[in-house]
């Protein structure tokens, strides 16, 4: 019988903070993981948002193909159908939203979803009660599984995503609330919140891996993007004043009819105020620091948000670290390929198990999630083993970006206009990919359910 699948995704999880020299989580269960398994330590989503980012992977396709839809819609020979099709069970756990709405239509097991609504803006309640309630919906499925049939068990954690809505409307009160992630909240797990949230998960990935037996399972462990950590914990909001006397003082003397006009224009000193001492904070830092600290969901395609973990270990495989450059894509396949699975049909990716896996042919194909307001940072672009290569979406001579990532790792440096001959070939690579655009993305959603997916990625920050 094939092995058991569990495919564990952490919503926003750096790849720095599971493996690497910058690693100040403490994630002893994780490092065992990546003792026994096969860690791909140059792992790249294609996006930098989660819908696209999940299609590409489940379909094994570059968003080019998938279409921009902001629900995780699935087509046809899509990773759930194909396990079902070689006689997989298929289970799920994931967030209680609009949008994974299709997704959990094809789980078998009747425990699938978990509240994260209601927990929105309220970090210390969602990591101290959803968290431990996750933990325990995984392990009572792995209690239950004594199946004559190989199962596939899906599992979205979203523990990392409250950090970006909390702290984005919270920042003064950290200090002062119990963050739900108990002892460990202190440098010894980690060198900010995110850095000790990530070894509060690790905590709870080994509560889990107590009911996991790797003889018979294969457990993959990846991100479906990266996430800015703003320098010094100061994202660009924290240097706006609050004038909070002000706002009271003026709501106490101004009518109520001009409290909407007085609001506007202490909105706009706020902002004034805030980017002059942006500027001046900002004049000694690294250009990898400063848009740390740019707005959270601030499109970009610069590596902190698309650098993922990607880890296979169970069943037979053998143990290595791998250097090459892997990216979404490749997930499905090097599954299949695991498990012995011949898919026959139209797919972006290659199994990175393949001796046969040319790196310059499979070059990733980058593209940052679609929003609705026009903006120049939607971007399109490149990434080889050696550079990173991208621009403007709609206008190849605009905002245009060019990275040595070999001498140059964080970013820091643009060499587009040195370099008009390396960026022509990759400008030709763009079009081949753009030129085979096969979406077949037709499914048309209905005025209703458009509008509470879209309310749902605005409260979430994605519009």
């Amino acid at each position: 019988m094939r092995p058991n699948i569990i495919f564990l995704l952490v919503d926003g999880f750096r790849a720095d903070q599971c493996f690497g020299k910058d690693k100040t989580s403490v994630t002893p269960n994780i490092d065992s993981l990546i003792q026994k398994g096969m860690y791909f330590t140059n792992a790249y989503s294609s996006v930098d948002g989660t819908i696209l980012s999940l299609r590409t992977i489940f379909h094994s396709l570059n968003p080019i193909k998938i279409g921009n839809r902001n629900k995780l819609t699935l087509q046809k020979n899509n990773l759930f159908e194909i396990f079902e099709k070689n006689g997989y069970e298929i289970n799920g756990l994931i967030p209680d939203l609009k949008g994974f709405s299709e997704y959990a239509n094809c789980f078998q097991n009747l425990n699938k979803t978990y509240t994260y609504w209601d927990y929105m803006g309220k970090m210390d309640k969602f990591l101290s009660n959803t968290s431990s309630a996750i933990t325990d919906k995984v392990i009572d499925f792995l209690k239950s599984k004594e199946s004559n049939s190989p199962w596939f068990y899906y599992v979205h954690l979203m523990t990392l995503h409250p950090l970006k809505e909390y702290f984005a409307n919270h920042k003064n009160e950290q200090n002062s609330l119990n963050l739900g992630i108990g002892n460990f909240d202190s440098e010894e797990y980690g060198k900010g919140l995110y850095e000790r949230t990530v070894s509060f998960i690790d905590y709870q990935l080994g509560k889990i891996l107590e009911n996991v037996n790797l003889n018979n399972t294969i457990l993959i462990l990846t991100a479906d993007h990266g996430q800015s950590i703003p320098y010094q914990g100061n994202s660009e909001v924290d240097f706006q004043p609050k004038l909070e006397n002000t706002v009271t003082i003026g709501k106490k003397l101004l009518p109520k009819s001009a409290h909407k006009i007085g609001g506007k224009f202490l909105h706009n000193i706020r902002k004034s105020v805030g980017k002059s001492k942006l500027e001046k904070s900002n004049k000694t830092l690294t250009n990898y620091e400063k848009r740390s600290r740019d707005p959270y969901f601030t499109l970009s395609l610069y590596d902190e948000l698309i650098h993922v973990p990607l880890l296979f270990v169970g069943s037979s495989i053998n143990p290595q670290i791998i250097k090459k450059q892997a990216r979404h894509v490749d997930i499905c396949s090097t599954i299949y390929d695991l498990l012995g699975i011949t898919v026959i049909n139209e797919k972006s990716g290659e199994s990175l198990r393949s001796n046969e896996y040319d790196i310059e042919k499979n070059i990733q194909y980058l593209h940052t999630m679609p929003y609705q307001k026009l903006s120049t940072s939607d971007m399109v672009g490149i990434r080889n083993n050696e550079y990173k290569y991208f621009r403007f979406a709609r206008n190849l001579n605009e905002n245009v970006h060019l990275y040595d990532l070999k001498q140059d790792p964080y970013e820091n440096n643009n060499i587009a206009d040195e370099n008009k001959e390396l960026i022509l070939e990759f400008e030709k690579k763009i079009i081949e990919f753009e030129e085979n655009d096969l979406s077949n993305d037709d499914d048309d959603l209905s005025e209703e359910e458009l509008t509470k997916i879209s309310g749902q990625l605005k409260k979430l920050g994605y519009m």
